[in-house]
C-alpha cells in the first residue's frame, strides 16, 4: 500500500511540476479557477512531501551490511 501511494504521489508532483504548462497549452483546464502558479506549488509541495514520506529506500538492507568488524 505504502508503495502505491508512493508511485502516485511522484506521478501526481511530476504532473504538477509542469502545470502552467498543462494549463496554458489545455483549453478545458484553463476553465479552472485560480492562479496556475499557486496551483503549480502547492501541488509539487503536498504531492512532494507525501512522496517524501511514504519512500522506502531499503535503509534496513544498508543496516543489515554493517558489521562489527
Amino acid at each position: 500500500m505504502k508503495k502505491t501511494i508512493y508511485l502516485t504521489s511522484v506521478v501526481l508532483t511530476a504532473i504538477f511540476l509542469f502545470w502552467p504548462v498543462l494549463y496554458g497549452n489545455i483549453g478545458a483546464l484553463q476553465k479552472l479557477p485560480g492562479n496556475p502558479v499557486l496551483q503549480a506549488t502547492v501541488g509539487v509541495l503536498l504531492f512532494g512531501a507525501l512522496a517524501y514520506l511514504t519512500y522506502e529506500g531499503g535503509e534496513e538492507a544498508k543496516e543489515e551490511e554493517f558489521t562489527a568488524s
